[in-house]
């Protein structure tokens, strides 16, 4: 399945820390892998969610939850969505995406 379900999340750096590291202070995108999506499963949120049909990427944020239609989605992509909604929180999202992975068989 090419389709990839990343979380979000925006981390403060404090700038103590910045200083040690050699970094600039301020917030520090994390990005963390959830779990791949059907076709189905991302045509019906597209759906859901007014995306047009044709983007390849795409972004849920918690204000969106209450429009998803997690009862219409295949179980194994239900299951997958439900995991990384427990994880969201006011200074997250999720983020879909279309990685396509060529095969040389």
């Amino acid at each position: 399945m090419p389709w990839k379900l990343y979380r979000f999340k925006f981390e403060d750096y404090p700038e103590y820390s910045a200083r040690i590291t050699g970094h600039f202070a301020g917030d520090m995108l994390i990005i963390e892998e959830e779990g791949e999506l059907s076709e189905d499963a991302v045509k019906l949120l597209k759906e859901s969610l007014g995306v047009d049909e044709n983007t390849r990427k795409f972004d849920i944020e918690p204000r969106d939850v209450m429009k998803l239609p997690l009862e219409r989605l295949p179980e194994e992509d239900r299951k997958t969505i439900l995991k990384a909604l427990e994880k969201l929180d006011s200074e997250s999202k999720l983020h879909i995406e279309y990685r396509y992975q060529p095969s040389f068989d």
